[in-house]
Order: structure tokens, then sequence, then C-alpha cells
């Protein structure tokens, strides 16, 4: 073989392997993106439902959901582990990321409306994220939103 035909094959292997890296890194995405999720959503969770008593009462402290504080209290923790589930099989994985995309948009904008037009905002969150003032828990809210929409984007993208 002459050098011509050598770099030739090169290249074919190189432009034949490039599809199944950009799969490969697209699967790793997704995996990555899921566990992630998987990790906040249980951890939200079990903090929530171990600490129920003091999340329903921070939830009837806030001005919008004050009437609905026990209902939430449990339709929360519920749906977070419903999310959990969903991503944790690769058939529902789609459905668990849209559901993670749709939960994580709906506590940012809560968040959003409380940063902007509430006179009292009260940590209705459990563990370590009680720690974050508003404004930090708006912006891990915001990259977590834009983590679910990602994992969207990549499986809906790795299937075309």
């Amino acid at each position: 073989m002459n050098e011509c035909s050598i770099a030739n094959n090169l290249s074919k292997q190189n432009a034949s392997a490039k599809p199944v890296s950009k799969w490969i890194n697209k699967r790793f995405g997704v995996e990555l993106i899921c566990f992630l999720l998987l990790l906040l959503f249980s951890y939200a969770a079990v903090s929530k439902l171990i600490e129920y008593n003091s999340f329903v009462g921070q939830l009837r402290k806030s001005p919008y959901l004050e009437q609905y504080a026990s209902i939430v209290a449990w339709l929360v923790p519920v749906v977070e582990c419903i999310i959990v589930l969903l991503l944790l099989f690769k058939k529902t994985r789609l459905t668990g990321l849209f559901a993670s995309f749709g939960l994580m948009l709906m506590f940012t904008a809560y968040i959003y409306t409380m940063l902007n037009f509430s006179f009292y905002i009260p940590c209705s969150c459990g563990g370590i994220l009680a720690l974050m003032s508003w404004t930090q828990h708006f912006w891990f809210n915001v990259i977590f939103t834009v983590l679910a929409l990602t994992g969207v984007l990549l499986m809906v993208v790795r299937r075309q």
C-alpha cells in the first residue's frame, strides 16, 4: 500500500467513527443528566417527607400556597418520586425528562414570583437546599431546568 491509500483508509475509519462517538457522547450526556436529576428529585422527595411537618408549616406561610399547603405537601414529593421512577427505566426516560423539565420550570417560576412579587418568602426546601439563599436557589433551579431540557433534546436528536 502506498501512503495515499493508507491516508484514505484512515480518513474513512475516522469518518465512520465520528457518528458512533457522537452517539456515545449524547448517550453519556443523557445518562449523566438523568443521574443528576435522579439525585436531585430523590433527595428532595425524601427530605420533604422526613421533614413533613416543617415542610407543611412553611407552605402554609407562602402567600400563594397557603390554601393548598396540605395537598402540595403530598403532591410534590409524590410527583418527584414518580419522576425518579420514570428516569430509572430507558423506556420511560424521555417522559421522565419532560416531567423533570416541567416540574423544574414550575419550581423556577414559583421562586421567581416569590422573589419579585412576595412581601414574605418562607423557605419550604429541606436539607442542603435550605442553606441556599432564594437567589442562589433560583439559579440552581435554572441550571437544572436547562439540564432537563438538554436531556430531552439529546434524546430526541439521538432517536432521529
